[in-house]
């Protein structure tokens, strides 16, 4: 796990994307991502994941550190 940046929201709700993330995840202009909401956390993913893989990734990430 590694920090990438802090965004602002915009008044039209919107975030910019920082490029180190976008060329780390492969991410170009219109690709889509994909946010799911964990306690107070949000997790962005360039790729559909189901909620039993991103739990299984964050134990081990923990497990890992």
């Amino acid at each position: 796990m590694k920090f990438i940046t802090k965004v602002k929201i915009s008044k039209q709700g919107q975030i910019t994307f920082p490029l180190e993330a976008r060329k780390d995840l492969n991410i170009s202009l219109g690709d889509e991502v994909y946010i799911y909401e964990t306690g107070n956390q949000l997790i962005l993913t360039p790729k559909l994941v189901s909620i039993p893989d991103i739990k299984k990734q964050l134990k081990k990430e923990v497990r890992d550190e």
